[in-house]
């Protein structure tokens, strides 16, 4: 971080969308939903995710990461936008709508705006530690659990496989940590209901799905749950994704 922009690719026209990628994934997760929307897609790779650094000796932080993407909204000179954020994205996503208050909307996408419990924090601590000494196992472990089936999305599983493997396992745990560090934020959703969609997997094992969606009718909240669906729907319901999202921009 620093002086140096993240890594990020602009394709499409029409109204701005800023695409978050998710926790060990990059901005090649969206490459098989955007064309087929009508939008101009800014798709960015996180720090130390995908092409984009990270300052290993910086504090771990979701904000800090949003500040990072709000250089290239100031240098795109982007107003309004729609930003979409998968899991950590979305974690980024709420930062940025406390950043850039002129942010239309952001779909929380297999994403939520709360804290981590305490068991969570230690569970991130643990995986930063992995990802020093057992990467490679770690990434194995965690990556086909991302899916409600995962014998039926082998390619995709292998895909996001290698995509970590070739990550920086420091810059992994930073990550890890950042998200341990992250502030509950709902109080952002319960003032302006209007600017959030939520979009949950019925079968997501990383989230408490039932209870983030009572959190979204309570806060008259847009909360679409897919079902059949793990933590991956642009790879487990692509279709359905993209269907969604034209129906949203």
């Amino acid at each position: 971080m620093g002086d140096e922009l993240l890594n990020y690719r602009v394709s499409g026209n029409g109204n701005p969308v800023i695409f978050l990628h998710g926790f060990m994934e990059d901005l090649s997760m969206w490459d098989e939903v955007i064309p087929h929307l009508s939008i101009q897609a800014i798709c960015i790779d996180l720090p130390g995710h995908g092409l984009s650094s990270v300052d290993l000796d910086s504090t771990p932080s979701i904000l800090s990461m949003a500040k990072e993407v709000e250089k290239i909204i100031t240098l795109k000179k982007i107003q309004q936008a729609i930003v979409v954020g998968h899991s950590m994205g979305g974690y980024v996503g709420m930062e940025l709508m406390k950043l850039v208050p002129t942010l239309e909307h952001l779909i929380l996408f297999h994403s939520h705006p709360w804290s981590d419990s305490e068991d969570k924090k230690r569970d991130r601590e643990r995986v930063a530690n992995l990802m020093l000494t057992k990467a490679s196992v770690f990434i194995r472990e965690a990556i086909p659990n991302l899916f409600h089936n995962p014998t039926n999305f082998k390619n995709a599983i292998e895909y996001y496989i290698q995509l970590a493997d070739k990550m920086d396992p420091r810059a992994i745990g930073w990550a890890a940590l950042a998200m341990k560090n992250r502030f509950d934020l709902a109080y952002i959703m319960e003032k302006k209901p209007e600017k959030f969609t939520v979009i949950s997997g019925e079968n997501d094992k990383l989230i408490q799905v039932s209870l983030l969606d009572s959190f979204c009718k309570q806060n008259k909240i847009s909360s679409i749950i897919l079902p059949n669906v793990g933590h991956m729907a642009h790879e487990e319901n692509r279709e359905e994704v993209i269907a969604l999202l034209n129906t949203i921009f």
